[in-house]
């Protein structure tokens, strides 16, 4: 079957299933992030206000790690941190003793020491800003792999974005990365593939490629924006899994799922979807080069 086919046989099957109704959209991965920050280090949990600061970074740059370190404990671990990388601030209250004069009630001077608590800053690094340093916590354990798939990736134009492991699914513009959860963490190998695809293909966007509206210039405080990246995004996963040979009717159904969310931001436009088949028509094809 010739691709314009198949791309017509896809954007056919998801308007049918959308004119069924709301399909239940499910989460393709499990996330395996721990809500507590630990000093990759020493092993010691971080407490008070840093737990809400690297918490916030985590989710922030979408680590799939809760773990971290200074400066000096990844060289001292025989790694490095890698250039260009930005450091969050964490307090640690460090006790003082400060001395103090009294005058008692029959008039001698006494000394007495008081301790107190002063606040002090010090700069950490998520174990994946690090390099040089193995994160055992990460299942490194290789699943099989599906070669057509591989391919789409292999055979990226030019230069490919960055693809690293993160708590969730994304794509990252000012850092042209990818970040999506292991391999293990998702419900299938098509489930891992069909997200990946999504990721690649809102990277097409960049501007230093296809140069789309939805990626070069979008906000996500601009919901209709926003939405119709989500759905070029889509829709030219959906095309790259009938490309790939790995479409099934869970795929198709979680794609429909997902269009439907976004379809609410055009109350329920059909047309949309029409639209957003031509922006992914031209990002697969030059996917597939």
């Amino acid at each position: 079957m010739k691709t314009k086919d198949v791309y017509q046989k896809v954007t056919n099957n998801i308007l049918q299933a959308l004119e069924k109704g709301v399909i239940p959209w499910r989460q393709p991965f499990r996330s395996s992030l721990s809500p507590i920050p630990v000093n990759y280090s020493t092993g010691k949990a971080y407490r008070g206000i840093n737990v809400f600061l690297l918490n916030m970074a985590c989710f922030q740059f979408n680590y799939p790690t809760n773990a971290w370190l200074t400066f000096n404990q990844a060289r001292d671990l025989g790694g490095k941190v890698k250039k260009g990388q930005k450091s969050e601030m964490v307090l640690f209250w460090k006790p003082t003793l400060i001395k103090e004069q009294s005058v008692s009630e029959s008039g001698d001077l006494v000394e007495s020491t008081k301790e107190i608590y002063f606040a002090r800053v010090y700069r950490v690094f998520n174990i994946e800003q690090c390099e040089g340093i193995t994160n055992e916590s990460i299942d490194q354990t290789p699943l099989p792999r599906i070669e057509s798939c591989e391919q789409v990736y292999a055979n990226y134009p030019e230069i490919k974005p960055v693809i690293n492991l993160g708590l969730s699914a994304m794509y990252i513009p000012k850092l042209d990365q990818i970040r999506i959860p292991a391999m293990q963490d998702f419900i299938s190998t098509s489930d891992y593939y069909a997200t990946l695809f999504h990721e690649l293909v809102h990277s097409t966007g960049h501007i230093s490629r296809l140069n789309r509206e939805g990626i070069a210039s979008a906000q996500r405080s601009n919901l209709v924006r926003y939405s119709k990246e989500e759905l070029v995004a889509e829709m030219g996963a959906s095309f790259l899994c009938a490309l790939t040979g790995i479409d099934n009717k869970q795929l198709t159904e979680n794609a429909v799922a997902y269009i439907q969310n976004w379809l609410e931001v055009f109350k329920h436009d059909k047309t949309m979807v029409i639209k957003a088949a031509s922006l992914a028509q031209e990002a697969t094809d030059y996917l597939i080069n």
